[in-house]
């Protein structure tokens, strides 16, 4: 029996050790890791009836490590305690979460939160296997999850891809990237006015493609970290994307 406390930060991972060991003392010994890689390892080597997670560490972050986890752990109980509660983490837990089967218990609470309440998280989850989520979050978890495309396009979008260039980097056609990028605009924009006496103003007032831009960073579902990598990844694509076009043209002139 034990809990595992996964935080790169040592007075952190030191407060949650103490109040831990004081509130849960039958659940001992406490398992300390200060980055995702040693997380996944401890994880499945203890085999913990609670792992609390932060989402941002060093090496994996807490999302990836849980993914590995319950790849190979699925009856793992996970407690995410983080300062970034953005949507791009809680999207993409949404969709671990549902891939594993069956369901695991889960909690998702951010550090502000008074200890007494990340207390009644805890056991929730350890003792009950019931799924807590901070009810500051509750919307994002109810709305719309994204497709790995969905997800990546926003991207693409705010790097200034055209749907030509989107529809060669994913093998699709252009028919197929405009439909989906219509899906994605359907759950972003909720309150769209297709269908409605406003449609037509809307499409001439609005760039829907600088609006989901725009949306996804007011929802975090796009961060800097995550954009510099995505940039630096089209930057190496691109490159070889343009041989590729000239080697094209030079085939359709013979």
């Amino acid at each position: 029996m034990s809990i595992l406390i996964a935080e790169d930060n040592v007075a952190q991972r030191h407060y949650l050790r103490e109040i831990l060991e004081k509130e849960f003392p039958s659940h001992a010994p406490i398992v300390e890791a200060a980055d995702g890689e040693e997380t996944v390892k401890l994880a499945l080597e203890h085999k913990p009836e609670v792992s609390i997670l932060d989402i941002q560490m060093p090496k994996l972050s807490g999302v990836k490590a849980a993914r590995a986890i319950w790849r190979e752990f699925p009856a793992a109980r996970i407690i995410f305690w983080t300062q970034f509660p953005h949507e791009i983490y809680i999207n993409e837990i949404r969709k671990i979460v549902k891939s594993v089967d069956p369901p695991p218990a889960y909690g998702f609470i951010h550090k502000n939160n008074p200890e007494s309440r990340f207390l009644r998280f805890v056991a929730a989850v350890l003792e009950d296997g019931a799924d807590m989520i901070d009810p500051a979050f509750k919307d994002s978890f109810k709305r719309p999850l994204l497709t790995e495309f969905e997800s990546e396009a926003l991207y693409y979008l705010a790097l200034g891809l055209s749907n030509w260039a989107i529809a060669r980097k994913c093998s699709l056609s252009l028919r197929g990237v405009e439909s989906r990028l219509a899906t994605l605009y359907e759950k972003l924009f909720v309150s769209m006015a297709e269908g409605t006496e406003h449609e037509a103003y809307e499409k001439l007032a609005y760039n829907v493609r600088t609006r989901a831009f725009f949306e996804a960073l007011r929802r975090g579902l796009l961060n800097n970290d995550e954009l510099e990598k995505a940039a630096q990844e089209q930057e190496a694509w691109i490159e070889r994307d343009q041989k590729r076009f000239l080697e094209e043209q030079k085939k359709n002139k013979k």
